[in-house]
């Protein structure tokens, strides 16, 4: 899930963004949702394309390319990523920014089977669990990697009182795995086939109700494609979250810390499949930020 995206705004030049996020079901860990915990650093280049000066941020009309590579680490994975993005439309469109990603996840001895068809026993909903997937984490599971190739567009809109982000992707995800290049990919929190299509799309605001205090609105899908290869009839996953809370700024507005309780569903193309309770669908994401730009040289 994105969070504080440009925060604080595009600055040119370099940047670092560094934080550490978390979500998990109140419920337990036994829950449907498997935990998510990482630490990330960021650096991003991003140069003016025109006549804009280093110093100067015209909000909603700049048009740069930004270079960018990050690192994300968790208990279940670490990944690297790189690749570049740019801006090039005239207002009001210069508010759109596609981007190229390239992202190398391992997964740090967390690979585990999971079936991806209906007709399989034991079924995915019985696999895509936190109980099953901590019950053979690292004891009854081995070092995997997952490649994935993304084409995205993203937008911000930012205004005095409301700043609004979106993001639409398209990734190609290539898994090696000791089983039958199947695996949870603990980064998108979903079960992932190898040559699958991998599509999300993310939509937030933030309501400045002064410098140093907002309210967040979050909404995410990620859906996974179908896919035949061979006898293999390996049916579309997909899941939704919806979260909102607060969000404090401090440190000059450097810093951000973020609360968000939220919900949690998940499905495929039968609709009673995953009927999962109340209890488990309900999550808690806490997130932090922090930016520092280089002032020197500007």
């Amino acid at each position: 899930m994105s969070f504080a995206t440009n925060m604080p705004y595009l600055v040119f030049g370099p940047n670092i963004e560094y934080g550490v996020s978390g979500a998990a079901a109140p419920a337990g860990f036994k829950g449907s949702f498997v935990p998510q915990a990482n630490m990330n650093f960021d650096f991003s280049w991003v140069e003016p394309l025109g006549a804009d000066p280093y110093g100067i941020q015209r909000l909603n009309e700049m048009n740069y390319i930004r270079f960018f590579a990050g690192a994300e680490l968790s208990p279940f994975y670490g990944t690297v990523r790189a690749g570049f993005g740019f801006a090039p439309l005239p207002p009001p469109f210069a508010i759109l920014e596609l981007r190229f990603v390239y992202t190398n996840e391992n997964l740090l001895w967390s690979d585990v089977e999971m079936p991806m068809r209906a007709s399989e026993r034991p079924t995915t909903k019985d696999r895509w669990n936190a109980g099953y997937i901590f019950d053979n984490l690292y004891n009854h599971s081995s070092y995997s990697q997952i490649q994935a190739f993304d084409v995205q567009i993203g937008g911000n809109y930012l205004s005095k009182r409301l700043d609004i982000f979106f993001f639409l992707g398209s990734a190609l995800v290539d898994i090696t795995s000791d089983y039958d290049k199947k695996s949870f990919d603990y980064m998108r929190g979903i079960p992932l086939y190898s040559r699958d299509y991998v599509f999300t799309g993310e939509f937030s605001f933030f309501y400045h109700i002064d410098k140093d205090f907002s309210w967040e609105v979050e909404l995410s899908s990620i859906t996974s494609g179908r896919r035949f290869r061979g006898n293999y009839d390996k049916e579309s996953l997909h899941y939704s979250t919806a979260s909102t809370g607060p969000l404090w700024r401090f440190n000059d507005g450097n810093s951000c810390l973020s609360i968000s309780p939220g919900f949690f569903v998940r499905g495929n193309n039968d609709r009673n499949f995953f009927a999962d309770p109340i209890k488990e669908r309900i999550i808690l994401s806490v997130q932090f930020k922090h930016f520092w730009d280089f002032r020197f040289g500007k």
